[in-house]
């Protein structure tokens, strides 16, 4: 984005931001803890736009193992199904390791079913998520004319058997790409846009791309995949991950350019200059990681092989616990992130996680760049908890 319309929208911005804040206090009744200090808050206002208000989408992943404990939300305008797996024949995987393939086989549940009727009631649009993991696997299906034609004949029954609105690919080929098979990838998805057009041109096409997409040379050409989807999904997570060597934020907006190697707002920058705004999602995780540490300290040394991923609703519980667990609430300035620390049996632990504060500063930004809108990574994580839940129905 032009570095000009940032400085020009800079005055609208601050005054954004600064009622937003007050929304946030008059909203939720509690003083912020930790104000932006004025470094970070000028380098949010930076990449700034006009907000244009227009209705933003709510998008939910719905992982099949927490089927049975998702809760629908009234804010949530699509859920997409995770997920049906893609093998290197174009395929659908229907056993792993001699046993039905669990995302096959609760997409076919009771419980799926009973997920239909709950969507129906609340005019909630629902979605498949197509994923693909394995590289070796990734480079057969792409290279093969044969294969891609197999997928669209499975898909087209899926979508035949199910009340599906909508595609979701998610093929994420771990490290840089060749532009062979960036090309290849580019052809793919045209091609399953022009089949799923041909079909019935209601049915819309998203695809997720990992948060440094639009900064790496990697298996998304974006520019040119950007023309053939409705939507690109950036997962705006995972900055630090359970084998991190140490701790930190989840899906940190800032400090990039000095305290970790990237930042959301540094990736969603070069991510708008190839896609326009309005296709974009911007991912936010209701997970966050735990690890042992060495101490208290912010991004402090984690012990081997301790990361685990913490839901939402594993945090409320810990919380809960305060005094127990001898727990104590921290603030990053420069990630606009929550953290805690507790001690259990004598070890220290810590959580990177989001809360409604380092959430209603994305959706700020979601709103301030006119973006599409909101998705989860994931439905079930956040339990019955509705905390996460009242700061999108008030942003968005």
């Amino acid at each position: 984005m032009n570095k000009k319309i940032y400085l020009f929208s800079l005055s609208i911005g601050l005054l954004s931001t600064l009622a937003g804040i007050f929304i946030w206090i008059k909203i939720y009744n509690t003083q912020l803890l930790t104000p932006v200090n004025i470094e970070s808050e000028f380098s949010f206002l930076k990449i700034l736009g006009t907000s244009k208000k227009q209705k933003k989408l709510v998008y939910g992943f719905l992982p099949y193992w927490n089927l049975k404990k998702v809760e629908l939300q009234k804010e949530l305008t699509h859920l997409s199904y995770f997920s049906l797996t893609i093998q290197a024949d174009g395929s659908v995987r229907l056993t792993e390791e001699g046993f039905t393939e669990p995302g096959y086989s609760k997409l076919q549940s009771d419980e799926f079913l009973d997920l239909l009727q709950d969507l129906d009631k609340q005019n909630t649009k629902l979605e498949i998520v197509l994923t693909q993991f394995n590289n070796d696997s990734i480079v057969h299906f792409l290279n093969s004319e044969k294969s891609q034609d197999k997928l669209l004949e499975t898909l087209d029954s899926v979508l035949l058997a199910y009340p599906f609105s909508g595609v979701n690919i998610d093929i994420e080929y771990s490290g840089e790409s060749t532009d062979k098979l960036r090309s290849n990838f580019v052809n793919f998805v045209e091609k399953i846009d022009r089949h799923l057009d041909e079909k019935d041109p209601n049915i819309k096409l998203s695809i997720d791309v990992y948060g440094s997409a639009a900064s790496r040379k990697m298996i998304w050409d974006l520019e040119q995949i950007g023309k053939h989807v409705d939507y690109v999904i950036m997962m705006a997570y995972d900055y630090h991950r359970r084998n991190s060597v140490v701790s930190g934020p989840v899906a940190p907006l800032f400090g990039g350019d000095s305290l970790w190697d990237s930042d959301i707002t540094e990736h969603l920058n070069d991510l708008i200059d190839q896609v326009p705004s309005n296709k974009i999602l911007l991912g936010v995780p209701f997970y966050g990681y735990e690890w042992r540490t060495t101490s208290r300290e912010d991004r402090e040394n984690t012990y081997p092989n301790s990361g685990s991923t913490a839901s939402f609703e594993r945090i409320q519980e810990i919380l809960n616990q305060k005094e127990k667990l001898e727990v104590q609430e921290h603030w990053n300035d420069d990630a606009l992130s929550p953290y805690i620390t507790y001690k259990q049996n004598g070890a220290i632990f810590t959580i990177y996680y989001e809360n409604s504060r380092s959430l209603f500063y994305k959706l700020d930004l979601i709103e301030q760049l006119d973006l599409a809108g909101v998705a989860i990574w994931a439905l079930g994580y956040e339990g019955d908890n509705r905390e996460l839940w009242d700061v999108i129905e008030n942003k968005l």
